[in-house]
Order: C-alpha cells, then sequence, then structure tokens
C-alpha cells in the first residue's frame, strides 16, 4: 500500500495534480496550507484523501477541516497535523512527538516548515519509537526544489521516503 504525502501547496495545485495522477492507486494525505483545493482535485479525481488544517487555509468552503487527525491504514496509526501548533518552526519537535505517541501513533506528519525531513526516533524508557516526516513544500520549499512524500507499507513494514518533483517546461 502506498500513501502520497502533500502539504504546503498553497492552492498551486499543478504539480499536486500530476503526481496524484501518477499515483493513483494510493492514498493521499495533506499537511495544511492548502488543503482545500487538495480536497476537491481528490473529490473530482475519486481518489481518497484526508487533510487537515494549517495557519493559512482560511476559508474551508465545503470542506470543514480539523487542526489533527489520526488515520489508520494496514495497523499504522498515522498522525496528521501542520506543525504549527506544535511549535516544529523552531526545529524542536518534542511536542509534536509527545502528542503523536499520545494519540498511539508510530508516525508524525507535519509541514508547515516547508523543509523537508524523515527522522526515526528509537524512543526511551517509556516511550514508544517514532518517525517524525515532513514532506516539504510542493510549491513554495525552502530548499532545492518542490517535493512531497512517499510512505510504503510493504509486508507489514513502513517505508519512508522524501521526493521532490521539477516542474515541466
Amino acid at each position: 500500500m502506498k500513501i502520497v504525502v502533500f502539504s504546503d501547496s498553497h492552492g498551486k495545485d499543478a504539480l499536486m495534480r500530476r503526481i496524484m495522477l501518477n499515483h493513483r492507486d494510493a492514498y493521499f494525505f495533506h499537511l495544511g496550507d492548502g488543503a482545500p483545493s487538495f480536497l476537491s482535485l481528490c473529490r473530482d479525481m475519486t481518489l481518497p484523501g484526508f487533510a487537515v488544517r494549517g495557519n493559512c487555509d482560511f476559508f474551508e468552503g465545503e470542506f470543514p477541516l480539523e487542526p489533527t487527525q489520526v488515520v489508520t491504514l494496514e495497523g499504522y496509526r498515522f498522525f496528521l497535523t501542520h506543525g504549527h501548533a506544535y511549535g516544529v518552526k523552531g526545529g524542536f519537535c518534542g511536542r509534536l512527538a509527545r502528542a503523536a505517541r499520545e494519540a498511539g501513533c508510530q508516525v508524525a506528519l507535519f509541514g508547515h516548515t516547508h523543509l523537508r525531513l524523515n527522522r526515526y526516533l528509537s524512543g526511551t524508557e517509556g516511550e514508544a519509537p517514532l518517525y517524525l516526516f515532513n514532506p516539504g513544500s510542493i510549491s513554495q520549499p525552502r530548499e532545492g526544489g518542490p517535493s512531497y512524500g512517499v510512505i510504503e507499507i510493504v509486508k507489514g513494514q513502513l517505508l519512508l521516503n522524501l521526493a521532490e518533483v521539477y516542474p515541466e517546461r
């Protein structure tokens, strides 16, 4: 099973749409700042999509969005949030990790920084292991080109990858 993860598209949907067309067999997550237009794409393309509200998602229209969401797929629990409420822009993800662990999740997905991150926290005494995963930004990256994430569950194992995409010329 495959999950494609976007964040911070800010209404610029061309690259996101292209990626969605190339991964029609996947589930899709959007981590805020552009989530309403993402959900419109999912509806129009009849693709399974989950999204949370970002700090720039002011108008939700027909898609009411929550600041966090837990999605369970093939036995793994994914904590979706934009990240601004957890102070992730300062580089510290302790509050986010704590919230994800308290929700019983194995993966904390967030955006907001426009910077990619794929980090495994092995956990300490009394703490469960946790992946911290930020796909960067599909429209306004602060490093490299536009990016997104691909999570695969293969034979019960998680594989988390960051991908960069280039605009068509």
